[in-house]
């Protein structure tokens, strides 16, 4: 597993790299075949793998991240825009 760093040495673009190196992973793809711009369920990922992330991105960072947010923001670039300016306060 990823060791936890500080939250706020995370930005809008580490968070975009660290979730695009997970879904490669879990999708046993390449991370230059992953598109930040794609919806998630369109890079392959369900539900319960999404879950996962969120879970993973919650102990990374040390905060609670609704597990709904994927509705709000639904691929890796817009979530990851998004966690870093929760993190940013």
């Amino acid at each position: 597993m990823t060791e936890k760093l500080a939250t706020k040495s995370w930005n809008a673009e580490q968070l975009e790299d660290w979730l695009i190196r997970r879904v490669a992973q879990l999708m046993g793809q390449a991370e230059n075949d992953i598109d930040p711009d794609m919806p998630f369920n369109s890079l392959g990922l369900d539900s319960i793998n999404v879950m996962d992330l969120i879970v993973e991105l919650d102990d990374l960072l040390g905060i609670e991240i609704e597990s709904t947010i994927v509705w709000d923001y639904p691929t890796i670039h817009l979530l990851s825009a998004y966690i870093a300016t929760l993190i940013a306060h």
